[in-house]
């Protein structure tokens, strides 16, 4: 028996089945679902419920929709365009706001947020690159704390992507400590993941916690291309030796060897300074692109990469190859023929170089499209590099994906977790069901800070999944991304059965989590 909302007890039938608390998504996108009416939210939120997720986190790789101001709403709006369902309001402007806005919509599931690092630096300085001016330092340093205060659980870069990319190491550290003085943590989705800074981007992390006196969290941790896949027991002891440092680290993997991101990731970080609109101005310019063009197919990343224009974080065509990446969504009707396509294949399509031909649809699209990269940390021929990650203890799970209901999204938005359960525990016996579900549930619920959720406890909310150890499995794949998982077959958040028999119920069960209240 479980205590619903109204205090009313919900009794569960579960003779044969494993009852877990509710899973908890460390790295979720759903951040612009979830400021949709709840009718349009649920069924895009759907797969996530039914595959067990009762709480998500948000906000994560320096990417988000909060904080805005009138000046720089058009370039977080261009910048967040991958992840943007139709419909969405944008009438928000501080993170309190925000929250406010989707408490007020009403929500599936129970949601916490950090605040990105991205929309913090433009309001402070704009869309430029290079280190921001000591009066921008004290706004960055202002507005982490404030949004804090006002409910997230920390602060998230994406160090990757414009215009987190632009920060030194002295900015994350600025930024980290005002996140953890005001009571967060600070996520990373690191610098570079290939071979040739992925040492120095895993150090980054650890000096950051060291000097910033901050809570650090890797997020997604992988190796990208074929070269780093020997990295992993690198990034494992580098991170251990940094607990017995005594910097608080935790870290989380998604369970599959393709990723979902920003077709932005693809280019020279020069090429974006600026904003979307001066990219695809550089883009227009014969010269400017002819550089483009030959710095993807040479130019390695060196170690630190902010000092220089022509400094890479990562290259991600040169280390996966155009055959490795796939278009995943966009929004024109005349390329939707495209989706799934391999960048090669678009080339041939189009009968022309992969780059070329990316780059006319990334004018024709105006910047938002959307790539599935595989060569993760293993790929389809292999999963060896990404096994130590899912085994490692201190390693949650996560999705790492999302559904705007465009295009070809990741599987994980419909199977993550299912497929830890069914493929990774039942098949392959890599971890128990126990240790799944801990790394699903109380460990990502420990690094939150929540005292009532994560586990099955008197007084806890009643989040709790039930499952059929013999049957539970994901269906959704690369192809057929959209097929609901098996095998779950009850869903409660705080109480109220959003998933029964298997069907989906939607209604708004869920709470906005604020830190510290």
């Amino acid at each position: 028996m479980a205590p619903g909302l109204d205090g009313a007890p919900a009794r569960i039938e579960a003779r044969g089945l494993m009852v877990a608390p509710g899973f908890i998504d460390l790295h979720s996108h759903s951040d612009l679902c979830l400021t949709l009416p709840l009718e349009r939210q649920a069924s895009l939120l759907e797969g996530r419920v039914r595959q067990g997720i009762t709480t998500e986190l948000l906000g994560n790789c320096g990417i988000g929709c909060v904080p805005l101001s009138g000046k720089t709403r058009k370039d977080v709006e261009r910048v967040c365009g991958f992840i943007t369902p139709e419909g969405v309001p944008w009438n928000w402007a501080s993170f309190a706001s925000y929250l406010d806005h989707v408490e007020a919509q009403g929500c599936v599931q129970n949601v916490a947020s950090l605040v990105a690092h991205g929309p913090l630096r433009l309001l402070a300085m704009g869309p430029r690159a290079g280190r921001p001016a000591p009066d921008e330092m004290r706004a960055l340093d202002r507005l982490a704390r404030r949004a804090v205060e006002e409910g997230a659980f920390g602060v998230s870069f994406g160090l990757i992507y414009p215009p987190g990319q632009f920060a030194d190491t002295e900015e994350l550290v600025l930024v980290a400590r005002a996140a953890a003085e005001a009571g967060g943590f600070a996520a990373f989705h690191q610098r570079g993941s290939s071979r040739d800074t992925l040492t120095q981007a895993v150090e980054e992390l650890l000096e950051v916690g060291r000097r910033a006196r901050a809570p650090v969290h890797h997020s997604h941790v992988e190796t990208v291309g074929r070269r780093a896949w020997s990295g992993t027991p690198d990034i494992l002891k580098a991170e251990e030796e940094g607990r017995r440092d005594g910097i608080d680290i935790t870290a989380d993997v998604i369970p599959y060897t393709a990723v979902c991101t920003t077709m932005l990731a693809l280019y020279p970080p020069w090429s974006l300074d600026g904003g979307v609109g001066a990219f695809l101005e550089r883009l227009r310019d014969p010269v400017l692109r002819a550089r483009m063009k030959r710095e993807v197919a040479e130019t390695a990343p060196v170690w630190p990469p902010w000092e220089g224009e022509g400094r890479w974080t990562m290259n991600i065509a040169r280390e996966c190859g155009w055959d490795h990446i796939r278009l995943a969504h966009v929004d024109g009707a005349a390329n939707k023929r495209d989706e799934h396509l391999t960048l090669a294949g678009l080339g041939k399509r189009r009968g022309a170089d992969p780059f070329d031909a990316l780059s006319d649809l990334m004018l024709e699209e105006r910047g938002v499209a959307t790539q599935l990269i595989f060569g993760i940390s293993g790929d389809e021929t292999t999963d060896d590099p990404l096994l130590p990650l899912l085994q490692s203890p201190r390693l949650a799970l996560v999705t790492d994906a999302w559904e705007i209901g465009k295009g070809f999204p990741h599987p994980g938005a419909y199977g993550a977790f299912p497929r830890v359960l069914g493929h990774y525990v039942r098949e392959r016996r890599l971890l128990s069901f126990e240790e799944a579900v801990r790394k699903m549930t109380s460990l990502p619920a420990e690094r939150l800070g929540l005292r009532d959720r994560g586990k099955i406890r008197e007084g806890f909310k009643a989040d709790l999944v039930v499952f059929d150890p013999r049957a539970v499995l994901d269906r959704s794949t690369f192809t057929d991304p959209r097929r609901h998982a098996a095998g779950i077959d009850d869903v409660l958040i705080n109480g109220r059965r959003v998933v029964s028999g298997g069907k989906f119920r939607p209604q708004p069960a869920g709470r906005v989590l604020r830190r510290g209240a």
